[in-house]
């Protein structure tokens, strides 16, 4: 019994090293906006016909944003930024450069 408490504990700490280091790695990156650019409210709004997706604000232009997380979907990048106290999902593309390389 305590052996599989312990073992259930390590994986635990396994698990949540990783996802910290994920985190961290993430918040090392910063965003660019050079066009002013919609935040939606979640970022599976990068996919079309997503219901539900809510514009929180709209970028300044010409200021770097720390990345607070970054998602990847199918065919793009999502970044979460914040602005104001406000926290919405921008994607890379047009008016929008992100120093952060694709996790492979």
């Amino acid at each position: 019994m305590k052996s599989s408490i312990g073992v259930a504990v390590t994986v635990f700490l396994i698990v949540l090293g990783i996802w910290l280091a994920d985190l961290l790695n993430d918040q090392s990156n910063s965003v660019k906006v050079t066009e002013s650019v919609a935040a939606y409210s979640d970022w599976e709004c990068g996919y079309q016909h997503t219901l539900d997706c809510k514009v929180v604000f709209e970028t300044e232009v010409n200021k770097s944003y720390p990345v607070q997380r970054i998602r990847y979907g199918k065919d793009f990048m999502a970044v979460k930024v914040s602005q104001v106290g406000i926290s919405g999902w921008i994607y890379a593309g047009k008016g929008v450069q992100v120093n952060a390389e694709p996790n492979t």
